[in-house]
């Protein structure tokens, strides 16, 4: 099970991140998703561009963002389809959870093209059809209303990316599975 949000939040605040725990979580399953076998070290230098190896975060904000690694990168190889995206709570304003889902997005996209992915149009048709949804949902600034229809619409989008991103990964890594990672 994925660290909270709020706690990781507050742990890269800490730290002295610039992007949030949304961002910052996208940003390793665009990574893990190109490339499974990418270490913690390679995201945190996208987390923490500035600064020196030596100087990446210590105590319990490593800790923490180590765990997220480790949990995200078995999520993602899980036969049972575990994974889950790094979003706020359904407690949270509707307006926030919209804004945090297109930083998440803006994240992925980011960790794809570090790990090399950075031309959709070469993968295959439903892949690149994701992407360029993710494209649209990661530029998409807008303002929701509270209401029950745009709450299950959120939820169908959640879901959407949480199965587009299973199905990248599987394009991009066939016959993945918990016995490649130990």
């Amino acid at each position: 099970m994925l660290p909270p949000y709020q706690t990781v939040e507050d742990a890269l605040q800490t730290a002295g991140a610039t992007a949030g725990a949304a961002e910052v979580h996208g940003t390793l399953c665009g990574m893990l998703t190109a490339n499974l076998g990418a270490g913690v070290e390679a995201w945190m230098r996208e987390v923490f561009p500035e600064e020196q190896p030596g100087e990446m975060p210590t105590g319990e904000p490593r800790r923490l963002l180590g765990q997220l690694f480790d949990e995200t990168r078995t999520q993602l190889s899980d036969a049972l389809l575990s994974f889950e995206l790094l979003l706020p709570g359904d407690e949270g304003d509707l307006d926030g959870r919209v804004s945090a889902l297109g930083h998440w997005c803006q994240g992925f996209l980011y960790g794809l093209a570090v790990a090399g992915v950075t031309d959709p149009g070469k993968l295959p048709e439903d892949s690149a059809e994701f992407i360029k949804d993710l494209s649209e949902i990661a530029g998409t600034g807008f303002d929701v209303e509270e209401d029950e229809e745009n709450e299950v619409a959120y939820q169908e989008i959640q879901e959407y990316i949480r199965m587009g991103v299973l199905l990248v990964s599987e394009e991009l890594q066939p016959l993945k599975g918990p016995s490649r990672i130990q």
